[in-house]
């Protein structure tokens, strides 16, 4: 029998990993699964060392505009932010960095210094790497962090009746995306705060540290993929449906997708590159999670709740939709 083949851009980045998930094992006593995007090693006295691998891709990543100090930044970002979200403590870091040789040595550097200024600033020493050549620029990053045992927070754990909380508004990055790669105007309030988001993200390494010591938070998550993503990934690791009650909007995000026409969940929901948290707290405990954030200095805003079921729906104005689990897929693309 003939076997059909198939390039790894017909599967699509999530069905992919999921045939290889046989292949992936956990070291014995790790509290994080396969498809948490990182991954625990039990140390001594309780802790933990949390590793994260994470990849910035010129191809597909660098922005027109972006500055090679705010992509090594973003590199260093995008592997920091599943840190943030388990509530690990960053304590070191590592870059592979694969450039064209005929790449201007001063631009590899300001690379590296944005990636190492990133990281020693939020506790992560750049302690070195690997350098290579390749066709395109490719910036590896490996992030090491401590967490303590029982206090790092999976996808798996939201509650019946938690309440969904973000930690930031949606739908600037879809706004720059369609700025810097389709040429559509905007306000130029709304341009500048747009692009802030994609060349210079932040994440809060705070926020999830205080809220697990507290119990406060049952599951929580990167919204790196896109809102969409995050919210089917927690529910349906946690065998629940949310309800979202309330869209979050950036400013200007709705003017701007009715002025061009767009559907303004897809705006919202499918950009990605947000590194906003998405969280679950308990119902008893959400006066003291907002607490907990104001002290972080960080934002806890409640967008729905979880009940049984299985999905994520949004109780629009016009009625309840169906948010379904797309976004930016790797080898698809936007899927």
């Amino acid at each position: 029998m003939e076997v059909a083949f198939m390039t790894i851009r017909d599967i699509g980045e999530r069905a992919f990993l999921a045939s290889i998930q046989s292949m992936v094992g956990q070291v014995p006593g790790a509290r994080l699964g396969f498809d948490d995007d990182a991954s625990d090693i039990p140390l001594a006295d309780s802790t933990h060392m949390i590793v994260k691998v994470d990849t910035f891709n010129s191809g597909s990543d660098w922005l027109p505009g972006m500055t090679e100090a705010q992509a090594g930044r973003k590199t260093a970002v995008m592997a920091m932010s599943d840190l943030a979200a388990k509530g690990a403590a960053p304590i070191a870091s590592m870059l592979s960095l694969c450039v064209p040789k005929d790449q201007e040595a001063n631009s590899v550097r300001e690379m590296i210094r944005g990636y190492s200024q990133y990281c020693t600033m939020n506790g992560a020493r750049f302690i070195g790497g690997d350098m290579g050549t390749s066709c395109e620029t490719v910036l590896t990053a490996v992030m090491l962090g401590t967490a303590v045992g029982d206090q790092i927070v999976a996808r798996t754990g939201a509650r019946r009746g938690d309440i969904v909380a973000v930690t930031g508004v949606f739908g600037l990055t879809s706004v720059a995306f369609r700025i810097l790669l389709d040429g559509l105007s905007s306000s130029d309030t709304l341009r500048s705060r747009a692009l802030t988001a994609v060349y210079r993200p932040e994440i809060n390494l705070r926020l999830v540290p205080a809220l697990a010591h507290a119990q406060a938070v049952t599951a929580t998550m990167d919204s790196s993929d896109g809102l969409a993503i995050t919210l089917n990934t927690i529910a349906s690791q946690s065998n629940l449906a949310f309800s979202i009650d309330r869209l979050p909007v950036a400013e200007g995000v709705a003017e701007f997708a009715e002025s061009h026409g767009f559907n303004l969940l897809d705006v919202v929901a499918r950009g990605g590159e947000e590194f906003s948290l998405v969280l679950t707290v308990p119902a008893d405990k959400w006066d003291k999670a907002v607490s907990i954030a104001h002290q972080s200095r960080a934002e806890l805003i409640p967008i729905g709740h979880a009940h049984e079921g299985n999905g994520v729906l949004w109780e629009s104005p016009e009625g309840p939709v169906v948010i379904p689990p797309v976004g930016y897929d790797d080898f698809k693309e936007w899927s």
